[in-house]
């Protein structure tokens, strides 16, 4: 969960924003773990995702959530066709006073490796440390002596670790 104040003025601007420019219901809020994408509307559902790591501050909530928003109004106006960036989407942006931006430009933790897996050579013992398992139902070998590479631990690694 995010801090209570952003969660409490997330839902306190949905509101605002439904009561200003209805779209027949009240879609939900749901704090995500995304790590680069600050929001996420999922038409079908009727939920906007938020990252709890990229919302840090009103005015990053306030702009991620109308964004968000206008994609359920273009939906609602437009079906299938108002999904996106396009048209209808611009409109809807207009339509609440935000300018049409795609892409936010908040500072984010890119590519940070979520876990860390070792691999045992079973021929000379050396370990090797991977960000991804490897495929399942292979053989994998160690390339400096040919033995069988064996999974030995698997650790998860904090949002922004280095995993060392």
């Amino acid at each position: 969960m995010p801090q209570p104040v952003l969660a409490i003025a997330a839902e306190e601007f949905l509101s605002e924003l439904c009561a200003k420019h209805p779209i027949g219901y009240r879609p939900s809020i749901h704090w995500k773990d995304y790590r680069v994408c600050a929001g996420m509307a999922y038409y079908k559902l009727r939920v906007i995702g938020l990252s709890k790591a990229i919302m840090t501050d009103e005015q990053r909530l306030r702009s991620t959530l109308a964004h968000e928003y206008a994609h359920l109004m273009a939906y609602v106006r437009q079906g299938p066709k108002g999904t996106g960036h396009g048209p209808a989407w611009r409109l809807a942006m207009r339509d609440l006073g935000e300018e049409p931006k795609v892409r936010h430009s908040y500072e984010v933790v890119r590519n940070s490796p979520r876990q860390r897996v070792t691999y045992c050579c079973l021929r000379c013992g050396r370990e090797i440390v991977r960000a991804r398992r490897l495929p399942r139902r292979r053989k994998f070998v160690h390339a400096n002596c040919g033995g069988d590479l064996r999974l030995s631990a698997v650790e998860r690694v904090t949002l922004g670790g280095s995993g060392s």
